[in-house]
């Protein structure tokens, strides 16, 4: 079985848009983080090309996100970490507000179970 190179670069590109659009980056701010043209965030965001592996890499350090996310939209425990890190780095009053907004939301997909 292999991989759908078609739906891969797809996956990733919308996996791509939606953690730039998460940073509240332009797909120019993107591309002076990673070296590479604003055209290569582009293609890369609509599917048509993969960005190298080193542009990659600093793309997913930026974004807070693991390259296994990025390549295959599956949580894993480097993105766990990178989650905890984020939270243990929030002030008292954030980090209520952050806590309100987790069981809010935690009990709204439970119900949907």
């Amino acid at each position: 079985m292999g991989i759908d190179r078609k739906q891969l670069l797809k996956e990733m590109g919308a996996r791509y848009y939606d953690a730039r659009k998460a940073k509240g980056l332009t797909q120019e701010e993107a591309a002076e983080i990673a070296d590479v043209t604003q055209q290569a965030i582009s293609d890369a965001e609509l599917g048509k090309s993969f960005l190298s592996p080193d542009c990659m890499l600093r793309l997913c350090v930026s974004y807070g996100i693991s390259c296994d996310y990025l390549l295959t939209g599956a949580v894993s425990d480097v993105d766990a970490l990178i989650i905890d890190k984020q939270i243990r780095a929030l002030d008292p009053v954030a980090f209520t507000h952050y806590k309100g907004i987790t069981e809010h939301f935690l009990a709204a997909v439970n119900k949907n179970d």
